[in-house]
């Protein structure tokens, strides 16, 4: 649906470099990043709030690269809502409609289906400044709704939500997107936003496209220890292929003997991911890669426990806390960890 082909483009001293990547018709699509590698830049891009130095941006596979905002057929909203704070939350909903020529019967007809839709009919005539921050995201996000955009583009529509907001608001995008089809690019650094909502992503670092792709591919098999680090993958390790048969290598990790699943060759360089819920620690149940080792720490999380154990190299599994309670986990208790072989993710250095 939006392809980038190649765009580069200059904000001050930021710059968006060489960037090429697909969102196709009803993705849910998530472009994550560090704090100031772009992420909004690109948003704003396929907005058409910026034009590109080089490259061009393609819709439906027409080039749109200098079409205005609003032939664009897209709705952006900001984290900061960007409510009009002296119109009605009815008011501000319908502002589009009226904008684009609805009649004012139709559009307040229109206005209260969505208000009731999104939770919101008991506000109507209520003003922004009333409203508390996750009923402002609300307004803002049905207001966007109610054009009907082809795409929907948000810039980090949960990050000044509290935990509870947060939950509601995941389950109305979820909503949306299921029920509507619609096609959303959100911008993110929350990792558990992504792994909840998205179906494509592209990571971004320093304005350069590191990683795209299905969202589960990359969480879990990133192509660089770079995006590794970056998506939450706990443990990662640099080591070298010993040996290879049948696709299944031996990797020498820091003294620590690992098998997995890869064609790299002996002698190859290699970094191995791997995931702290793909680490077991108990009856592994024959697992190619099991060791002992002795738990170093255990920190909790709410429902869940990472437990860090040292097996010759350090292992980060996680547990629920009942299991730790059940395991008796802790500082100095001794253990078996197991890893199963396709667990393990394997980044080759000549890829």
């Amino acid at each position: 649906m939006i392809a980038f082909d190649r765009v580069s483009l200059t904000l001050g001293s930021f710059r968006l470099k060489d960037v090429s990547m697909t969102i196709g018709q009803g993705d849910y699509y998530f472009i994550v990043g560090p704090s100031g590698a772009g992420k909004t830049v690109l948003l704003e891009a396929i907005a058409g709030l910026h034009l590109p130095e080089h490259g061009r941006i393609l819709l439906r596979g027409e080039e749109i690269t200098a079409l205005p905002p609003e032939r664009r057929g897209v709705a952006l909203v900001y984290q900061d809502y960007s409510l009009f704070p002296h119109m009605t939350v009815a008011d501000n909903v319908s502002y589009g409609l009226r904008v684009r020529g609805m009649e004012r019967d139709a559009a307040r007809c229109e206005v209260a289906g969505l208000l009731e839709r999104f939770g919101l009919g008991h506000l109507a005539d209520r003003y922004p400044g009333t409203l508390s921050g996750g009923e402002q995201q609300r307004v803002a996000l049905t207001r966007a709704v109610a054009v009907k955009p082809d795409i929907l583009l948000l810039d980090e529509p949960l990050s000044a939500l509290d935990p509870i907001t947060q939950e509601r608001f995941i389950d109305d995008l979820r909503r949306l997107h299921r029920e509507d089809g619609l096609t959303i690019v959100q911008v993110s650094h929350s990792r558990r936003e992504t792994r909840l909502l998205a179906t494509r992503m592209a990571v971004l670092i320093d304005g350069r496209l590191v990683d795209e792709g299905r969202a589960d591919v990359v969480l879990n098999a990133p192509k660089s220890r770079e995006v590794a680090t970056f998506v939450g993958i706990e443990n990662i390790l640099d080591g070298t292929v010993t040996a290879n048969e049948d696709g299944y290598a031996v990797v020498d990790a820091g003294g620590r003997t690992f098998e997995a699943v890869t064609d790299a060759a002996a002698g190859e360089a290699v970094t191995l991911c791997i995931r702290a819920d793909d680490v077991v620690i108990g009856n592994g149940g024959g697992a190619r890669n099991t060791m002992a080792g002795t738990v170093v720490a255990v920190v909790e999380d709410g429902p869940v426990a990472g437990v860090k154990v040292d097996c010759g190299v350090e292992l980060t599994a996680v547990l629920t806390r009942r299991s730790v309670q059940d395991l008796s986990l802790a500082p100095g208790t001794r253990v078996t960890v197991a890893v199963r072989a396709a667990a393990v993710h394997v980044i080759r250095s000549l890829s």
